[in-house]
């Protein structure tokens, strides 16, 4: 493949793009367009040059599914406007880049919320709609993808399809990882809700049965459940958790109320996010130092975290849903920090019917590693049949990796051993959290990946469209190098 030209055209620049974890940095062409027509401009100049173009929302993607090193990727993170809001029919229809936090300063004060919302306030709504996202309401509402009524796809011809879920191509371009074409707006189902805040209680278990007991009785009872899972506990131990189960709940406001909340709620967020970043960059050599003591540091945390959820359990508290859904990911450090520069994450999901013995098994997989995961989260889901989407009627848990040099090679063969336990099951793994995947493990994971090449092949037949995650798991062939300043 031929360098890039030099002079570059105005509208792309090289800049340095790194993975949201930290441990992949990639060089590339950046387009920022503001119209479908300066995203036209740009997917003809890729092509007269040879050059693969790779869409990309906020970036929120933790491994290398938003990358395309030596590429172009297009961001729109420009394209952010509301372009209509339709209370009665319970509809918006938004720009590829809109963030969703700024959909939920839109909505929430008139009783409406887009379900399966990410922790990521910033997630733009095309990331979450390529990567087929979820939320702490997975099991209730789905994936994202189960919210989008229809959308706007700009295909490698440069044509416009307008995309409903009836549409031959609506399977393939939810969860496609941006493989088909740009997406350039969307339509979304909103849900009612009684007031924008929410009532959580905290309730500790024990063990494995106790953990899934509870989550059995919360998915009754509630809207949204997660739970921290300490893998370090063994033997009657195993699988001690916290879950933190919330559900909306009616607060007698006006609306000026409500939205003069919503505003001064998302004004705290924002502080709370510059503060939190401040933090991290300051004590983030202290948290590497206390990793390097990673088995009895993190004993000892998720033994204070046990004994302070038992004595805070039963009680209830209210606050707005969006302190409760985005406040953590800005008090947590945050992933480059968690995982470190060798550190990956890691989200599989496995079905319900066996969830005891997959829970058993991923945990005791876990902690025969050198480095067991820092973090493992624990959610409940609903079957998603979109092509490459990884829900399922079942329960998925996220790890949160940081091995030390000279744990790697011995690191990655247990995360082998997890996905190849999560295969057997009948399981998937989470793309948009993935930088581990080979070809081989992933059409075991997703054989219906078949169709999706069958229709890249259709509207992409020159392969314009690509990602570093997709050619690393055999969905796009490798490109020559281009240069880059």
């Amino acid at each position: 493949m031929p360098p890039a030209p030099d002079p570059l055209p105005s509208f792309v620049h090289w800049e340095d793009v790194p993975s949201l974890v930290g441990s992949i940095r990639t060089r590339s062409l950046v387009a920022r367009p503001k119209t479908a027509g300066e995203c036209r401009e740009v997917r003809a100049w890729c092509r007269e040059h040879g050059l693969t173009l790779c869409p990309r929302g906020s970036g929120r993607s933790y491994g290398d599914m938003a990358l395309n090193d030596r590429q172009v990727l297009l961001d729109v993170g420009r394209m952010n406007r509301i372009l209509a809001f339709d209370e009665e029919a319970r509809e918006i229809r938004v720009e590829a880049g809109t963030r969703l936090i700024d959909i939920f300063a839109r909505v929430h004060h008139k009783g409406l919320t887009l379900g399966a919302s990410p922790t990521e306030s910033h997630s733009s709504v095309s990331g979450a709609l390529s990567a087929n996202v979820n939320g702490k309401d997975a099991w209730r509402l789905g994936s994202f993808g189960d919210q989008v009524v229809r959308l706007s796809l700009m295909t490698a011809d440069g044509e416009v399809h307008e995309v409903d879920r009836s549409h031959e191509f609506f399977d393939g371009v939810v969860g496609g990882l941006g493989l088909l074409g740009i997406v350039l707006d969307a339509t979304l189902r909103l849900e009612p809700i009684p007031s924008p805040y929410v009532e959580t209680t905290v309730l500790p278990a024990r063990n494995v049965d106790e953990l899934l007991e509870k989550m059995a009785e919360v998915e009754q009872t509630s809207d949204f459940a997660v739970a921290w899972v300490n893998v370090y506990a063994r033997g009657a131990k195993l699988g001690r958790s916290v879950i933190h189960a919330s559900r909306w709940t009616e607060v007698k406001q006006t609306e000026e109320e409500r939205k003069a909340a919503i505003d001064a709620g998302i004004e705290r967020l924002d502080k709370h996010r510059r503060f939190g970043l401040a933090l991290h960059a300051a004590f983030g050599p202290l948290l590497s130092l206390m990793l390097q003591f990673q088995r009895p540091f993190l004993r000892f945390f998720n033994w204070l975290y046990y004994t302070k959820s038992r004595m805070a359990a039963g009680g209830k508290h209210v606050e707005l849903f969006l302190q409760y859904s985005f406040a953590a990911s800005f008090t947590v450090p945050p992933a480059y920090l968690v995982c470190g520069p060798r550190g990956y994450t890691v989200q599989v999901t496995f079905p319900r019917a066996s969830a005891r013995e997959a829970l058993v098994e991923l945990l005791e997989i876990c902690q025969s590693s050198p480095c067991p995961p820092v973090t493992t989260i624990l959610r409940a889901h609903r079957a998603d049949d979109r092509w490459i989407s990884f829900s399922e009627d079942g329960y998925s848990l996220n790890f949160e990796i940081h091995p030390k040099k000279r744990h790697v090679a011995k690191s990655r063969e247990v995360v082998d051993r997890l996905v190849d336990a999560v295969a057997r099951r009948g399981g998937k793994v989470h793309l948009a959290k993935d930088q581990v995947l080979t070809p081989e493990p992933f059409r075991r994971l997703y054989p219906k990946h078949a169709q999706l090449l069958a229709l890249k092949a259709r509207l992409d037949p020159d392969g314009l469209f690509a990602t570093d995650l997709a050619r690393r798991v055999g969905l796009c062939p490798a490109p020559g190098r281009t240069e880059g300043s």
